[in-house]
């Protein structure tokens, strides 16, 4: 058949690549066509008798081919990483070990222990508060210190280099805090405790938290070396001990993971992780939060 012949015109190509695609169709369909440029447009000729036929053909092969190529969904963005500004844990834990020296081991008769440790009737009967914060800095021997500083050290390091070291201690110290005051709820005005260790559980419960609602499809190892780590802090601390106890360690990792969580899903997450001038204050404030505390306890 002549090209004279081919004037019916059945598709508007989008190009000269998809008009080649729908010639053969047409030539697997043993229909004649021809590709032409005209007006500033790729067209395909063919003959009247089979322009019905032409028409099927095309429609069943866009029909068909409507979802090529596959969508790929976006993937979600990688997890920040704040290699800029690097976390002072090693200053954190020294202050935790300076003040060690200063306040000594547990004692009854020390006024920094019977004015900064977690006392349930002194917090549920007189509203002194500032204990569930100040109870962090105080530990009841060199044994629970160390365990606290090297385990928890490297757990906040991780977390500040993930979330940054404002938003990384704020978080660290929140759930510490909630951590005590659920257990003292729990445990009514009879409890006594201190230690770093259930900021460190807190620590645990934000990084497995975060990373179980940030990476749904994420390795498994991401959520577990967390809890390893606080698997190894209770063996090096034991299940008991002076003014330590297993239920701080669980509120503190449930507030954690509660709070891991949360931020996932805040809005305005990612304004906090990279504005070094939000993570600023938000360290400032923090240690403020430590400083105010132990004012009011000794005030």
């Amino acid at each position: 058949m002549t090209e004279q012949r081919m004037t019916s015109t059945i598709g508007l190509p989008a190009s000269r690549y998809q008009a080649e695609q729908w010639s053969l169709v047409l030539r697997t369909a043993n229909i004649p066509s021809v590709i032409k440029f005209e007006d500033r447009s790729w067209v395909i000729k063919v003959s009247p008798l089979h322009e019905k036929k032409a028409l099927r053909e095309i429609a069943a092969f866009m029909e068909e081919n409507s979802d090529w190529p596959p969508h790929h969904p976006q993937k979600k963005p990688p997890l920040p990483v704040l290699t800029k500004y690097q976390p002072p844990t090693i200053l954190m834990m020294g202050a935790l070990v300076i003040f060690f020296l200063i306040t000594g081991s547990w004692s009854a008769n020390s006024v920094w222990f019977s004015n900064g440790a977690v006392s349930g009737k002194q917090i549920l009967e007189n509203a002194q508060w500032y204990r569930l914060v100040t109870a962090l800095t105080l530990h009841a021997d060199v044994v629970h210190l160390f365990g606290n500083i090297i385990i928890g050290g490297l757990l906040a390091h991780f977390l500040c280099r993930l979330l940054g070291n404002g938003l990384g201690w704020f978080l660290i110290l929140t759930s510490g805090t909630l951590g005590n005051l659920m257990n003292i709820i729990l445990h009514g005005s009879s409890h006594n405790s201190v230690g770093f260790s259930t900021a460190v559980f807190g620590t645990i419960g934000i990084l497995s938290g975060y990373q179980a609602a940030n990476r749904r499809t994420a390795a498994m190892k991401e959520i577990l070396l967390p809890l390893a780590a606080g698997a190894g802090l209770l063996a090096f601390l034991g299940t008991g001990g002076p003014r330590t106890d297993l239920g701080a360690h669980f509120f503190g990792l449930l507030a954690g993971a509660v709070i891991g969580g949360l931020l996932v899903f805040l809005p305005s997450q990612q304004i906090l992780i990279t504005k070094s001038t939000l993570q600023t204050s938000l360290f400032v404030i923090s240690l403020a939060i430590v400083g105010l505390s132990w004012w009011f306890a000794m005030a």
